[in-house]
Protein backbone atom coordinates (compact mmCIF):
# COMPACT_ATOMS: atom_id res chain seq x y z
CA UNK A 1 0.00 0.00 0.00
CA UNK A 2 2.98 2.55 0.87
CA UNK A 3 3.79 2.06 -3.11
CA UNK A 4 0.19 3.06 -3.89
CA UNK A 5 0.13 6.20 -1.62
CA UNK A 6 4.15 7.92 -2.68
CA UNK A 7 2.20 7.13 -6.08
CA UNK A 8 -0.75 9.11 -4.99
CA UNK A 9 -2.69 6.19 -7.23
CA UNK A 10 -5.81 6.62 -5.05
CA UNK A 11 -7.57 4.46 -7.53
CA UNK A 12 -5.22 1.58 -6.54
CA UNK A 13 -5.87 2.29 -2.87
CA UNK A 14 -9.37 2.20 -3.02
CA UNK A 15 -8.88 -1.34 -5.35
CA UNK A 16 -6.36 -2.41 -2.04
CA UNK A 17 -9.12 -1.46 0.68
CA UNK A 18 -12.06 -2.83 -1.15
CA UNK A 19 -9.78 -6.44 -1.13
CA UNK A 20 -9.38 -6.12 2.01
CA UNK A 21 -13.26 -5.84 2.50
CA UNK A 22 -14.32 -2.03 2.36
CA UNK A 23 -17.18 -1.27 0.43
CA UNK A 24 -17.77 1.65 -1.75
CA UNK A 25 -19.65 3.21 1.27
CA UNK A 26 -17.85 2.63 3.71
CA UNK A 27 -14.95 4.56 1.49
CA UNK A 28 -17.56 7.05 0.51
CA UNK A 29 -18.62 8.02 4.13
CA UNK A 30 -15.08 8.29 5.13
CA UNK A 31 -13.76 10.32 2.43
CA UNK A 32 -16.66 12.24 1.89
CA UNK A 33 -16.95 11.38 -1.82
CA UNK A 34 -19.71 10.23 -3.34
CA UNK A 35 -19.85 6.44 -4.15
CA UNK A 36 -20.36 7.11 -7.94
CA UNK A 37 -17.10 8.96 -7.63
CA UNK A 38 -15.50 5.84 -5.70
CA UNK A 39 -16.06 3.45 -7.94
CA UNK A 40 -15.16 5.46 -10.63
CA UNK A 41 -11.61 5.66 -9.05
CA UNK A 42 -11.47 2.46 -8.23
CA UNK A 43 -12.07 1.45 -11.69
CA UNK A 44 -9.60 4.09 -13.24
CA UNK A 45 -11.81 6.28 -15.13
CA UNK A 46 -11.51 9.19 -12.72
CA UNK A 47 -8.32 10.45 -11.31
CA UNK A 48 -7.88 12.51 -7.95
CA UNK A 49 -5.79 15.41 -8.86
CA UNK A 50 -7.05 18.09 -6.06
CA UNK A 51 -4.99 18.74 -3.19
CA UNK A 52 -7.94 19.18 -0.90
CA UNK A 53 -9.21 16.24 -2.08
CA UNK A 54 -6.08 14.48 -1.23
CA UNK A 55 -5.66 15.66 2.18
CA UNK A 56 -9.39 14.33 2.78
CA UNK A 57 -9.07 11.11 1.60
CA UNK A 58 -5.49 11.18 3.91
CA UNK A 59 -7.72 12.33 6.64
CA UNK A 60 -10.57 10.28 6.24
CA UNK A 61 -8.74 7.22 5.75
CA UNK A 62 -6.58 7.87 9.14
CA UNK A 63 -3.90 7.90 6.95
CA UNK A 64 -0.33 10.07 7.52
CA UNK A 65 -0.51 13.02 4.77
CA UNK A 66 2.74 12.71 4.35
CA UNK A 67 2.77 9.42 2.83
CA UNK A 68 0.65 10.74 0.16
CA UNK A 69 2.27 13.60 -0.92
CA UNK A 70 0.15 16.07 1.03
CA UNK A 71 1.84 17.23 4.60
CA UNK A 72 1.90 20.47 3.79
CA UNK A 73 0.66 22.94 1.20
CA UNK A 74 2.49 22.47 -2.01
CA UNK A 75 4.13 25.10 -3.87
CA UNK A 76 2.87 26.56 -7.75
CA UNK A 77 5.31 23.69 -9.31
CA UNK A 78 3.87 21.00 -7.08
CA UNK A 79 0.50 22.12 -7.04
CA UNK A 80 -0.64 23.73 -10.93
CA UNK A 81 -1.87 26.86 -8.76
CA UNK A 82 -1.19 30.32 -10.38
CA UNK A 83 0.72 33.12 -8.03
CA UNK A 84 -1.39 35.71 -9.38
CA UNK A 85 -4.91 35.95 -10.06
CA UNK A 86 -6.71 34.86 -13.32
CA UNK A 87 -6.68 37.76 -15.62
CA UNK A 88 -9.08 36.56 -18.24
CA UNK A 89 -11.40 39.39 -18.41
CA UNK A 90 -8.16 41.86 -17.57
CA UNK A 91 -7.62 44.44 -20.47
CA UNK A 92 -3.88 44.60 -19.97
CA UNK A 93 -3.16 41.48 -19.96
CA UNK A 94 -4.36 40.87 -23.12
CA UNK A 95 -2.67 44.01 -24.28
CA UNK A 96 0.72 42.97 -22.47
CA UNK A 97 0.14 39.77 -24.74
CA UNK A 98 -0.29 41.69 -28.02
CA UNK A 99 3.35 43.24 -27.17
CA UNK A 100 4.89 39.90 -26.84
CA UNK A 101 3.08 39.04 -30.09
CA UNK A 102 5.49 41.16 -31.96
CA UNK A 103 8.35 42.21 -30.04
CA UNK A 104 10.19 41.69 -26.20
CA UNK A 105 7.90 40.29 -23.73
CA UNK A 106 6.96 43.44 -21.46
CA UNK A 107 7.87 43.45 -17.42
CA UNK A 108 4.27 42.46 -16.67
CA UNK A 109 4.66 39.38 -18.44
CA UNK A 110 8.11 38.13 -17.09
CA UNK A 111 6.40 37.62 -13.11
CA UNK A 112 4.91 34.14 -14.83
CA UNK A 113 8.48 33.31 -16.07
CA UNK A 114 10.03 32.97 -12.43
CA UNK A 115 12.06 30.03 -11.53
CA UNK A 116 12.05 28.70 -7.99
CA UNK A 117 15.14 28.26 -6.15
CA UNK A 118 15.12 24.33 -4.81
CA UNK A 119 18.36 23.62 -3.05
CA UNK A 120 17.31 20.14 -2.38
CA UNK A 121 16.61 19.42 -6.49
CA UNK A 122 19.77 18.26 -8.29
CA UNK A 123 20.19 19.87 -11.63
CA UNK A 124 23.71 19.19 -14.09
CA UNK A 125 26.09 22.32 -13.61
CA UNK A 126 26.30 22.18 -17.84
CA UNK A 127 23.63 21.60 -19.85
CA UNK A 128 24.27 18.93 -22.56
CA UNK A 129 22.06 17.71 -25.65
CA UNK A 130 21.38 14.82 -23.23
CA UNK A 131 19.26 16.82 -20.98
CA UNK A 132 17.34 18.36 -24.31
CA UNK A 133 16.86 15.41 -25.79
CA UNK A 134 15.19 13.82 -22.32
CA UNK A 135 13.13 17.21 -21.53
CA UNK A 136 11.65 16.81 -24.80
CA UNK A 137 11.06 12.85 -24.66
CA UNK A 138 9.23 14.35 -21.25
CA UNK A 139 7.06 16.77 -22.75
CA UNK A 140 5.99 13.99 -25.61
CA UNK A 141 5.63 11.56 -23.06
CA UNK A 142 3.03 13.63 -20.78
CA UNK A 143 1.36 14.95 -24.36
CA UNK A 144 0.17 11.89 -25.23
CA UNK A 145 -0.84 10.72 -21.88
CA UNK A 146 -2.83 14.22 -21.78
CA UNK A 147 -4.24 13.76 -25.32
CA UNK A 148 -5.51 9.76 -23.77
CA UNK A 149 -6.87 10.10 -20.50
CA UNK A 150 -7.38 13.56 -19.66
CA UNK A 151 -5.14 16.18 -18.09
CA UNK A 152 -6.12 14.53 -14.52
CA UNK A 153 -3.72 11.66 -15.40
CA UNK A 154 -0.74 13.70 -15.59
CA UNK A 155 -0.57 17.24 -14.62
CA UNK A 156 0.89 16.51 -11.25
CA UNK A 157 3.83 14.82 -12.89
CA UNK A 158 3.91 17.27 -15.81
CA UNK A 159 4.67 20.66 -13.09
CA UNK A 160 7.13 18.52 -10.99
CA UNK A 161 8.90 17.85 -13.67
CA UNK A 162 8.51 21.99 -14.54
CA UNK A 163 10.23 22.89 -11.67
CA UNK A 164 13.24 19.98 -12.23
CA UNK A 165 13.70 21.66 -15.79
CA UNK A 166 13.53 25.36 -14.84
CA UNK A 167 16.01 24.81 -12.20
CA UNK A 168 18.42 24.05 -15.27
CA UNK A 169 17.82 27.87 -16.48
CA UNK A 170 20.65 28.52 -13.85
CA UNK A 171 22.44 26.25 -15.22
CA UNK A 172 25.55 27.12 -18.08
CA UNK A 173 24.52 25.42 -21.96
CA UNK A 174 27.09 23.38 -23.63
CA UNK A 175 26.50 25.69 -26.43
CA UNK A 176 23.65 27.98 -27.80
CA UNK A 177 21.92 25.40 -29.85
CA UNK A 178 21.80 23.29 -26.85
CA UNK A 179 20.54 26.48 -24.34
CA UNK A 180 17.60 27.14 -27.53
CA UNK A 181 16.62 23.37 -27.84
CA UNK A 182 16.64 23.22 -24.09
CA UNK A 183 14.55 26.53 -23.94
CA UNK A 184 11.83 24.93 -27.15
CA UNK A 185 11.71 21.99 -24.81
CA UNK A 186 10.84 23.83 -21.55
CA UNK A 187 8.77 26.40 -23.32
CA UNK A 188 6.02 23.40 -24.81
CA UNK A 189 6.28 21.68 -21.36
CA UNK A 190 4.62 24.63 -20.56
CA UNK A 191 2.20 24.73 -23.02
CA UNK A 192 1.39 20.67 -21.85
CA UNK A 193 1.08 21.68 -18.02
CA UNK A 194 -1.06 24.66 -19.00
CA UNK A 195 -3.42 22.44 -20.87
CA UNK A 196 -3.77 19.77 -18.88
CA UNK A 197 -4.51 22.83 -16.14
CA UNK A 198 -7.39 23.95 -18.32
CA UNK A 199 -8.70 20.30 -18.88
CA UNK A 200 -9.06 19.97 -14.62
CA UNK A 201 -10.94 23.25 -15.16
CA UNK A 202 -7.76 25.42 -13.47
CA UNK A 203 -7.98 28.43 -15.51
CA UNK A 204 -6.04 31.11 -13.45
CA UNK A 205 -3.49 27.87 -13.73
CA UNK A 206 -3.35 27.38 -16.70
CA UNK A 207 -3.21 31.01 -17.66
CA UNK A 208 -0.14 31.32 -15.85
CA UNK A 209 1.59 28.22 -17.58
CA UNK A 210 0.65 29.01 -21.06
CA UNK A 211 2.10 32.61 -20.24
CA UNK A 212 5.09 31.29 -19.12
CA UNK A 213 5.70 29.02 -22.32
CA UNK A 214 4.98 32.26 -24.37
CA UNK A 215 7.57 34.42 -22.38
CA UNK A 216 9.88 32.02 -22.76
CA UNK A 217 9.47 30.84 -26.57
CA UNK A 218 9.90 34.70 -27.29
CA UNK A 219 12.99 34.44 -25.06
CA UNK A 220 14.16 32.84 -28.08
CA UNK A 221 12.09 34.12 -30.82
CA UNK A 222 10.77 30.62 -31.39
CA UNK A 223 7.74 31.69 -33.48
CA UNK A 224 5.56 28.91 -34.22
CA UNK A 225 5.45 28.09 -30.39
CA UNK A 226 4.31 31.47 -29.77
CA UNK A 227 1.45 30.63 -31.94
CA UNK A 228 0.79 27.70 -30.14
CA UNK A 229 1.05 29.68 -26.80
CA UNK A 230 -1.50 32.24 -28.22
CA UNK A 231 -3.72 29.57 -29.55
CA UNK A 232 -4.62 27.69 -26.24
CA UNK A 233 -4.82 30.89 -24.42
CA UNK A 234 -7.76 31.25 -26.26
CA UNK A 235 -9.38 27.79 -25.67
CA UNK A 236 -9.24 28.46 -22.45
CA UNK A 237 -11.27 31.56 -23.14
CA UNK A 238 -13.57 30.19 -25.42
CA UNK A 239 -14.66 27.68 -23.00
CA UNK A 240 -15.58 30.20 -20.62
CA UNK A 241 -17.87 31.45 -22.62
CA UNK A 242 -15.40 34.88 -23.88
CA UNK A 243 -15.72 34.55 -27.26
CA UNK A 244 -14.42 38.17 -28.64
CA UNK A 245 -11.51 37.72 -25.92
CA UNK A 246 -10.47 34.04 -27.94
CA UNK A 247 -10.90 35.93 -30.84
CA UNK A 248 -8.46 38.56 -30.04
CA UNK A 249 -6.36 36.21 -28.44
CA UNK A 250 -6.15 33.88 -31.82
CA UNK A 251 -5.85 37.17 -33.95
CA UNK A 252 -2.50 37.87 -32.16
CA UNK A 253 -1.37 34.10 -32.51
CA UNK A 254 -2.55 34.55 -36.36
CA UNK A 255 -0.05 36.87 -36.54
CA UNK A 256 2.77 35.46 -35.26
CA UNK A 257 1.91 32.04 -36.77
CA UNK A 258 1.96 33.87 -40.38
CA UNK A 259 5.43 35.52 -39.65
CA UNK A 260 6.58 32.22 -38.92
CA UNK A 261 5.57 30.42 -41.93
CA UNK A 262 3.95 27.67 -40.13
CA UNK A 263 1.08 27.01 -42.19
CA UNK A 264 -0.02 24.18 -39.47
CA UNK A 265 -0.36 26.80 -36.85
CA UNK A 266 -1.88 29.45 -39.09
CA UNK A 267 -4.08 26.43 -40.07
CA UNK A 268 -5.38 25.87 -36.44
CA UNK A 269 -5.94 29.33 -35.67
CA UNK A 270 -8.39 29.75 -38.68
CA UNK A 271 -10.28 26.48 -37.70
CA UNK A 272 -10.89 28.28 -33.89
CA UNK A 273 -11.35 31.75 -34.79
CA UNK A 274 -14.20 30.25 -36.77
CA UNK A 275 -15.21 29.05 -33.50
CA UNK A 276 -15.31 32.14 -32.07
CA UNK A 277 -17.43 33.60 -35.00
CA UNK A 278 -19.88 30.82 -34.27
CA UNK A 279 -20.12 31.95 -30.65
CA UNK A 280 -21.05 35.08 -32.15
CA UNK A 281 -23.35 33.63 -34.57
CA UNK A 282 -21.48 34.81 -37.77
CA UNK A 283 -22.08 32.48 -40.39
CA UNK A 284 -20.00 33.92 -43.06
CA UNK A 285 -17.39 34.15 -41.25
CA UNK A 286 -17.92 30.73 -39.86
CA UNK A 287 -17.59 29.52 -43.25
CA UNK A 288 -14.55 31.54 -44.50
CA UNK A 289 -12.41 30.61 -41.63
CA UNK A 290 -12.70 27.22 -42.04
CA UNK A 291 -12.08 26.83 -45.55
CA UNK A 292 -9.11 28.85 -45.30
CA UNK A 293 -7.90 26.36 -42.45
CA UNK A 294 -8.77 23.60 -44.97
CA UNK A 295 -7.37 25.40 -47.66
CA UNK A 296 -3.72 25.75 -45.33
CA UNK A 297 -3.79 22.35 -43.87
CA UNK A 298 -3.91 20.81 -47.51
CA UNK A 299 -0.50 22.62 -47.68
CA UNK A 300 1.13 21.65 -44.70
CA UNK A 301 4.56 19.50 -44.85
CA UNK A 302 3.95 16.63 -42.12
CA UNK A 303 7.59 17.21 -41.45
CA UNK A 304 7.55 21.30 -40.74
CA UNK A 305 4.57 20.73 -38.11
CA UNK A 306 5.57 21.56 -34.55
CA UNK A 307 5.28 19.01 -31.79
CA UNK A 308 2.40 20.81 -30.22
CA UNK A 309 0.53 21.04 -33.87
CA UNK A 310 0.95 17.67 -34.58
CA UNK A 311 -2.85 16.63 -33.25
CA UNK A 312 -4.08 18.79 -36.32
CA UNK A 313 -2.78 16.93 -38.90
CA UNK A 314 -4.66 13.52 -37.67
CA UNK A 315 -7.25 12.71 -40.54
CA UNK A 316 -9.76 13.40 -37.58
CA UNK A 317 -9.22 16.92 -36.27
CA UNK A 318 -10.68 18.87 -38.96
CA UNK A 319 -13.64 17.71 -38.80
CA UNK A 320 -14.09 17.20 -35.11
CA UNK A 321 -13.52 20.91 -34.85
CA UNK A 322 -15.85 21.58 -37.34
CA UNK A 323 -18.62 19.85 -35.76
CA UNK A 324 -18.05 21.96 -32.53
CA UNK A 325 -17.83 24.99 -34.72
CA UNK A 326 -21.36 24.17 -36.85
CA UNK A 327 -23.03 22.66 -33.31
CA UNK A 328 -22.17 25.96 -31.74
CA UNK A 329 -23.70 27.93 -34.72
CA UNK A 330 -26.65 26.10 -34.77
CA UNK A 331 -27.25 26.81 -31.10
CA UNK A 332 -28.43 30.38 -32.58
CA UNK A 333 -31.77 29.39 -33.74
CA UNK A 334 -31.49 31.60 -36.71
CA UNK A 335 -29.07 28.81 -37.92
CA UNK A 336 -30.34 25.66 -36.51
CA UNK A 337 -32.15 24.07 -39.79
CA UNK A 338 -28.92 24.73 -41.75
CA UNK A 339 -25.82 24.17 -39.42
CA UNK A 340 -27.43 21.38 -37.08
CA UNK A 341 -27.02 18.63 -39.74
CA UNK A 342 -23.68 19.74 -40.91
CA UNK A 343 -22.39 19.20 -37.20
CA UNK A 344 -23.95 15.88 -37.01
CA UNK A 345 -22.35 14.98 -40.33
CA UNK A 346 -18.48 16.11 -39.33
CA UNK A 347 -19.00 14.77 -35.97
CA UNK A 348 -19.63 11.17 -36.64
CA UNK A 349 -17.08 11.27 -39.35
CA UNK A 350 -14.44 12.43 -36.95
CA UNK A 351 -15.80 9.70 -34.22
CA UNK A 352 -14.78 7.33 -36.36
CA UNK A 353 -11.65 8.55 -37.81
CA UNK A 354 -10.26 8.67 -34.60
CA UNK A 355 -6.91 6.36 -33.44
CA UNK A 356 -5.72 5.28 -30.20
CA UNK A 357 -4.39 8.20 -27.96
CA UNK A 358 -6.92 10.25 -29.67
CA UNK A 359 -9.58 9.36 -27.10
CA UNK A 360 -10.30 12.22 -25.26
CA UNK A 361 -10.83 13.83 -28.58
CA UNK A 362 -12.99 10.92 -29.21
CA UNK A 363 -15.50 11.49 -26.51
CA UNK A 364 -16.06 15.24 -27.62
CA UNK A 365 -16.74 14.13 -31.16
CA UNK A 366 -18.82 11.97 -29.06
CA UNK A 367 -20.78 14.95 -27.41
CA UNK A 368 -20.60 16.53 -30.33
CA UNK A 369 -22.46 14.05 -32.09
CA UNK A 370 -25.10 14.17 -29.40
CA UNK A 371 -25.38 17.71 -29.55
CA UNK A 372 -26.10 18.11 -33.06
CA UNK A 373 -28.97 15.28 -32.88
CA UNK A 374 -30.55 17.09 -29.65
CA UNK A 375 -30.23 20.77 -32.03
CA UNK A 376 -31.84 18.69 -35.02
CA UNK A 377 -34.75 17.53 -32.56
CA UNK A 378 -34.15 13.84 -33.65
CA UNK A 379 -34.70 12.60 -30.36
CA UNK A 380 -34.57 8.74 -30.59
CA UNK A 381 -30.76 9.43 -32.08
CA UNK A 382 -29.90 11.70 -29.60
CA UNK A 383 -30.63 9.92 -26.65
CA UNK A 384 -28.82 6.92 -28.27
CA UNK A 385 -25.52 9.48 -28.74
CA UNK A 386 -26.06 10.66 -25.62
CA UNK A 387 -25.02 7.75 -23.71
CA UNK A 388 -22.29 6.80 -25.74
CA UNK A 389 -20.80 10.52 -25.28
CA UNK A 390 -21.54 9.46 -21.43
CA UNK A 391 -19.51 6.39 -21.66
CA UNK A 392 -16.63 8.13 -23.73
CA UNK A 393 -16.59 10.85 -20.76
CA UNK A 394 -16.57 8.90 -18.09
CA UNK A 395 -13.20 7.12 -19.58
CA UNK A 396 -11.40 10.37 -19.34
CA UNK A 397 -10.26 12.66 -16.53
CA UNK A 398 -11.17 15.55 -18.12
CA UNK A 399 -13.38 18.64 -16.41
CA UNK A 400 -13.67 19.64 -20.31
CA UNK A 401 -15.75 16.83 -21.12
CA UNK A 402 -18.12 16.98 -18.42
CA UNK A 403 -18.71 20.51 -18.80
CA UNK A 404 -19.44 19.69 -22.82
CA UNK A 405 -22.05 17.88 -21.43
CA UNK A 406 -23.66 19.70 -19.40
CA UNK A 407 -23.79 22.30 -21.71
CA UNK A 408 -25.45 19.39 -24.18
CA UNK A 409 -27.99 18.39 -21.63
CA UNK A 410 -28.96 21.75 -20.92
CA UNK A 411 -29.50 21.96 -24.25
CA UNK A 412 -31.64 18.56 -23.82
CA UNK A 413 -33.95 19.71 -21.34
CA UNK A 414 -36.83 21.20 -23.17
CA UNK A 415 -36.99 17.18 -24.76
CA UNK A 416 -36.99 15.69 -21.82
CA UNK A 417 -40.82 14.63 -21.71
CA UNK A 418 -38.90 11.91 -23.76
CA UNK A 419 -37.70 8.82 -21.38
CA UNK A 420 -34.52 8.05 -23.71
CA UNK A 421 -33.68 11.67 -23.40
CA UNK A 422 -34.40 11.63 -19.34
CA UNK A 423 -32.05 9.04 -18.90
CA UNK A 424 -29.33 10.45 -20.54
CA UNK A 425 -29.87 14.14 -18.58
CA UNK A 426 -30.03 11.94 -15.02
CA UNK A 427 -26.48 10.22 -16.13
CA UNK A 428 -24.94 13.87 -16.66
CA UNK A 429 -26.49 14.59 -13.89
CA UNK A 430 -24.71 11.84 -11.65
CA UNK A 431 -21.66 12.60 -13.21
CA UNK A 432 -21.45 16.34 -12.56
CA UNK A 433 -22.57 15.45 -8.68
CA UNK A 434 -20.12 12.48 -8.38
Amino acid sequence: MATYLAGQDVGALFRFLRSRGFSRSVISSKTGLAETRVRSIANGTQMVESYQVLVRIADGLGLDRGLLGVGSRPSLAGSGKAIVGDPGADAEFVGSLAVLAVGPAPARLEQYLQPQRLDAMSVPAVVTSAQVELLQAIRDHHRLIDATYGGGSCRSSAVSHLAWAAEMLHSRFETPQVEHGFKAALSDLYQVAGWASHDLGDHAAARHYLTAGLVLARDIDELALIAGGFYRLGRVSIHQGRAKEALRLWQLGQIVAQDSGNLAAVAVLHANEAWAYAMLGDSPRVCDALSRAQDELGRVEPGAVPAWARFFVAPADLDGISGVVYGSLASHSEHRERFAARAIEHSERAYARRTPGEERSRAFDAISVATGYVLDGQTDLAAEAGHRAVDRAVETASRRANDRLRTMAAMARPLASDDGIRSVLDRVATLANG
